[in-house]
């Protein structure tokens, strides 16, 4: 018979933090001077980064500036991490 050992939950452990929205961007996606959320949509977007299509029902990243926000951005997590990787210290990553 196997043993049921197992250890006593530990009263003094801080209590697990919460799960975070999925919606939220990540910390390394936040840009200054920009809103960055990340969400799935029903229609497709043209990515900036590398030109293809942000398929609907897909997760990625929609980059707002907050000086002009009709130039609002769709991009793939993946374009998204080497546009900041590219540009970071170099200015607004999504002036292209």
């Amino acid at each position: 018979m196997p043993r049921k050992n197992r250890r006593a939950p530990d009263e003094y452990a801080p209590p697990p933090a919460p799960p975070r929205p999925q919606a939220d961007a990540p910390v390394w996606a936040l840009v200054p001077g920009t809103e960055v959320r990340r969400m799935a949509s029903e229609k497709p977007y043209r990515c900036p980064g590398c030109d293809l299509e942000v398929r609907p029902g897909v997760w990625h990243f929609v980059v707002v500036p907050e000086d002009a926000p009709d130039e609002r951005r769709h991009w793939h997590e993946g374009c998204w991490r080497v546009e900041l990787n590219r540009t970071r210290g170099k200015g607004r990553a999504f002036d292209l």
